[in-house]
């Protein structure tokens, strides 16, 4: 299942030279990594474990929307892999792609994933 977030560019997400900085576009795909993760499997309790490299393919300033989906890719059997990308929504042009690692855990060790949620 595909998850979506939709964001408005405002001045308070822009370094000194007018473009997005990049920690928070880290910061978004890390919450929807954990999003889809969580959503998947609702009885687990999910900490990042990885990111892959961040290539920002395309500059984001004041007023562009950023479109930012995650999905599960894969899953292992304490650990899912979760594909993250963002576009601009008006013109369409990649921003960026990465993936996570995404871990269950109680009590700090790793445990199973568990049952998966029902797709609606």
């Amino acid at each position: 299942m595909r998850h979506e977030k939709t964001l408005l560019i405002r001045p308070e997400f822009l370094n000194h030279a007018g473009n997005l900085f990049g920690g928070y576009m880290m910061k978004w795909a890390d919450e929807m990594a954990y999003n889809a993760a969580s959503l998947a499997y609702p009885e687990a309790n999910f900490v990042t474990k990885l990111f892959g490299q961040f290539d920002f393919r395309s500059p984001v300033i004041l007023g562009d929307i950023i479109k930012i989906y995650s999905e599960v890719e894969s899953e292992g059997h304490t650990s899912c892999k979760i594909t993250i990308w963002a576009m601009n929504a008006r013109t369409r042009a990649e921003v960026f792609s990465t993936f996570a690692v995404m871990v269950n855990v109680k009590d700090g060790q790793k445990v199973g994933l568990g049952a998966k949620a029902p797709v609606i």
